[in-house]
């Protein structure tokens, strides 16, 4: 290695870096965002990890392999904000820094609208270290791509187009931070080292890259420890999407082109983690997988692996006409497919209509699912509470019939333009502005509705969640799956599905189990707490837990022991009895020819003595089966 008054440089590989450089960190971190109140979503244990973050860290890794030279040492750390451990490895990080001999980037990844605020937070944070700070993400590529690029596609004309730079990006790159747009893969090596000799441009544009070659996501060792309450990890077989609803990002990002991951190279990462772990649980985040062109050869390199004995579980995307793919569900369930994941965003045609989806026909649902169910597979829909035909009394006719149809599981949203998608850059064009990116997260109501007010639109999402998973609902979707593999897996989800909306009162796919709020890292522009007021609502807050614990605890008695053969008319007869008892209400009190009801109660409430007695017994090894 050569050295000169400027930099120190390798000949083999013309990375040029400062003078006295021994050591490269990149540090990939997924932010979490605000609540409220300014505070950010932060748990003990999370759920789903980021790919978008081990997608990053197998590219950074491969990158830094083609760049440094002999004797330059590299660390990569991939972490995510909302994860407590992850947060305190990060708080740890910046305590580091500066350290001597050490060129640092760090770069927020996998960044959606809600999340922009606490990026630029961290990136401001980490400037002031003297870090190298680059942010990429759908926000920022979605943005771009309809808001300065515009939508130029034959299917969808007309589109128009501002023809100007977002100003909350052109303000990071006014303060040095590196804009990401677009995929990593073909583009980011050339950024990296551009970053790391000082020479970064404001913005790199990685495009939509041939995906055949592309490294594998990774997964550091010690990610989920302590960090996840399972070990689900993530893959992207492929990218793209050919659908135009107008409420979509995934099209104007990574476009309407399905491309892929070599199948092969797919099985054999699989494989790799089946014979390292023992066994495989992975979701595959492709926006439909259904579409990628090479469906099939992943899936019969997953039926062979089985084959051999291998335990693999995989979580799928799809459109609602996979069911007419020849051979697709089958072959999907024989490759170890336990729960599929459709975006039926709403029952009522005119709903679809709107959103330009097509695709969906109400009447084939109920045939479809039960399909997915005779093959011994979840349905989990996608439903979008805010279309122009919704009423607080339609949403609630169609959840139950999302429930009647056979829906297992249903995520809610509220319909939302969000920045990359045609609603938004429509709505831009009329002069609408999101007041506060933090709130664009498809559960706040940003935009009037023509039916209901805002607050009225907002109890309608409230009250589709607890209708949809309330205890009957809950049983009959258990009884549909005789396979304890599916009991245990719909019995998790409704724990956290539950947890989420009742307890921490936010969504499923940002929450995780027991909250942290950190009285110093909240949102510097929060209306001002005081230490006092702030310990106060923490003992509520935990008095919130203990009274929530309680009450779930009783309704997932209630469904456990319902939907179990053995306990199943014990249950019954209990339920009948405290449904007739409670039908008397202030009789028991004032009327005494009532009160026989007290004397009758007794051996019932010490059946349910029993009852709590032996589910209390049961919990660890439900959890320890439902999180394995």
């Amino acid at each position: 290695m050569a050295t000169d008054t400027a930099c120190a440089r390798d000949d083999t590989r013309g990375l040029l870096l400062p003078p006295g450089t021994t050591r490269v960190v990149v540090i990939l971190v997924h932010p979490t965002q605000y609540d409220d109140e300014g505070f950010p979503y932060r748990f003990l244990r999370g759920v789903m990890p980021s790919n978008s973050l081990a997608v990053m860290n197998g590219i950074t890794r491969r990158c830094l392999e083609n760049l440094l030279p002999t004797g330059i040492q590299s660390e990569v750390h991939m972490l995510v904000d909302s994860v407590q451990e992850h947060a305190k490895r990060l708080d740890a990080l910046i305590r580091r820094f500066p350290e001597r001999g050490t060129r640092v980037v760090f770069g927020c990844v996998g960044v959606q609208t809600a999340q922009f605020p606490r990026a630029c937070d961290l990136l401001d944070r980490w400037q002031k270290t003297g870090a190298a700070c680059v942010i990429g993400g759908f926000h920022v590529s979605g943005s771009i791509s309809t808001l300065l690029d515009g939508i130029v596609d034959p299917r969808r004309p007309g589109i128009p187009c501002p023809d100007r730079m977002p100003p909350e990006i052109q303000a990071l790159m006014d303060r040095g931070i590196v804009v990401f747009h677009g995929e990593a893969e073909d583009v980011w090596q050339t950024a990296l080292q551009e970053i790391l000799e000082g020479r970064a441009r404001p913005l790199y544009r990685g495009g939509q890259p041939d995906l055949s070659q592309a490294p594998m996501p990774v997964y550091d060792t010690g990610h989920f420890k302590d960090s996840y309450v399972t070990t689900t990890g993530t893959l992207d077989t492929g990218r793209g999407c050919p659908f135009v609803c107008s409420f979509c990002t995934i099209i104007n990002v990574q476009g309407r082109k399905s491309r892929h991951r070599d199948p092969r190279g797919v099985v054999e990462w699989i494989r790799d983690l089946c014979e390292r772990d023992g066994s495989v649980s992975l979701f595959f985040t492709d926006d439909n997988f259904a579409r990628n062109p090479k469906w099939a050869d992943v899936l019969d390199g997953l039926i062979d692996l089985r084959s051999q004995g291998h335990d693999v579980d995989i979580m799928v995307e799809a459109d609602l006409a996979c069911g007419k793919i020849p051979g697709f569900l089958p072959k999907i369930a024989a490759a170890g497919c336990s729960q599929i994941f459709m975006g039926v965003e709403s029952v009522n045609p005119k709903n679809l209509e709107s959103a330009h989806k097509p695709q969906n026909h109400v009447q084939e649902y109920a045939a479809l699912w039960r399909q997915c169910h005779d093959l011994g597979m979840l349905v989990h829909a996608a439903y979008i509470i805010g279309f122009p035909e919704d009423t607080p009394e339609s949403v609630a006719e169609d959840v139950q019939k999302l429930a009647d149809l056979g829906a297992d599981q249903v995520s809610f949203f509220m319909l939302t333009p969000i920045p990359g998608s045609e609603d938004h850059v429509r709505a831009a064009m009329e002069g609408f502005q999101i007041e506060d990116l933090n709130e664009c997260d498809s559960f706040h109501a940003i935009i009037d509705h023509p039916k209901m007010t805002r607050a009225e639109w907002f109890e309608a999402y409230l009250q589709a969640w607890r209708q949809f998973y309330s205890v009957p609902n809950m049983i009959r979707a258990i009884e549909r799956h005789p396979g304890r593999g599916n009991r245990m897996t719909l019995l998790r989800n409704y724990l956290w599905y539950r947890s989420s909306f009742v307890v921490e009162k936010t969504h499923p796919m940002i929450a995780g189990f027991y909250r942290f709020r950190p009285y110093e890292d909240r949102r510097p522009s929060a209306r001002p707490l005081s230490y006092p007021r702030y310990l106060a609502q923490e003992a509520w807050r935990h008095l919130r837990y203990a009274g929530h614990f309680v009450s779930e605890f009783y309704r997932f008695q209630q469904v456990v022991f319902a939907t179990c053969p053995a306990e199943s008319p014990s249950r019954m007869w209990l339920d009948h009895f405290w449904t007739r008892y409670a039908r008397n209400r202030w009789n028991l009190l004032v009327n005494p020819l009532k009160y026989h009801w007290h004397f009758r109660m007794v051996p019932h409430a010490l059946a349910e003595v029993v009852y709590s007695v032996r589910f209390a017994a049961m919990l660890p090894r439900l959890i320890k089966v439902s999180t394995r």
